[in-house]
């Protein structure tokens, strides 16, 4: 029992973690269509063009490949009316210089997650995080699925001068703060 045990977390260790498949397709249908909630969303274009950026590490590029191919089936050619291309960066290529409209960062350690989220906050632009516990580290929205969809926002970065979300969108969110995360 105990060698079955050891086996199952070395293969999870090895290959990457668990994601849920439904919570990534939630992810990917509803994620998009907040970033375009921001009344600045014309300062982030790039090329005229929203630049969805998938930030994963190595272990978990066919996650975030399949994320990129939801994206583009349920959006087609346009998110709202903004054409856009989804990037995957792995997190040891993420820089300042990354072109990106927005973060969609999949699980990795902590001190990638902080470096994704300074990046974004230094950028001015929305992180989303696969992972709700990460907001705690200073991403900015995540989504859990219970008995309804749940969309959280880290509030200590709701105030941000680039970003301006519109008040629908206030009004359907649960607020936390890093500890209570």
């Amino acid at each position: 029992m105990r060698i079955l045990l050891f086996i199952i977390l070395f293969v999870q260790a090895l290959f990457g973690y668990n994601y849920n498949d439904l919570l990534l397709k939630a992810d990917a249908t509803i994620f998009p269509k907040i970033m375009v909630m921001d009344k600045k969303i014309k300062n982030k274009l790039i090329d005229n063009k929203i630049i969805y950026t998938i930030v994963y590490s190595p272990c978990d590029y066919e996650t975030a490949l399949h994320v990129k191919k939801y994206i583009e089936t349920i959006f087609k050619d346009h998110i709202d009316k903004y054409p856009y291309e989804v990037d995957l960066v792995e997190f040891s290529h993420l820089c300042l210089n990354t072109k990106a409209s927005a973060l969609y960062v999949l699980k990795s350690s902590t001190q990638n997650i902080k470096k994704a989220a300074n990046i974004a906050l230094q950028k001015g632009i929305i992180s989303f995080s696969y992972d709700i516990n990460n907001l705690k580290y200073g991403l900015f929205f995540s989504l859990i699925i219970e008995n309804s969809t749940i969309l959280y926002l880290n509030k200590e970065y709701l105030h941000s001068k680039n970003i301006d979300f519109v008040d629908y969108l206030l009004s359907m969110i649960r607020f936390i703060d890093k500890n209570s995360v």
